[in-house]
């Protein structure tokens, strides 16, 4: 089994909720208010914080193997049709996966 990490801008999780239903994922958890900092900025816990560039959740979906390479290429293609829109600015979203093994 593989655990897929999405680290996202709330923003997109309507959207992202749609991907992954739409890529056969009906079980993931969702942790929302992420705080953080990378590519796209400082993420704080409150809106009145300045630079604040809104908020972050994270997903995470345990996989079996066989719908692993489906829902990576959901993921690449949303994330490719944001680049394109965003004229050069980085994009607010990453995935990362890593194997996982169900122990309970």
């Amino acid at each position: 089994m593989t655990t897929l990490m999405i680290v996202a801008r709330d923003s997109m999780t309507s959207e992202l909720e749609k991907l992954l239903h739409d890529a056969g994922i009906t079980a993931y958890s969702i942790v929302n208010n992420v705080m953080g900092t990378g590519r796209t900025g400082k993420v704080k816990e409150s809106f009145f914080d300045l630079g604040c560039t809104g908020r972050n959740l994270m997903i995470f979906a345990v996989l079996p193997s066989d719908q692993v390479d489906r829902a990576v290429s959901a993921l690449k293609a949303f994330r490719e049709a944001r680049a394109q829109g965003a004229h050069g600015k980085s994009i607010p979203f990453k995935l990362f996966s890593f194997p996982c093994e169900e122990l309970i």
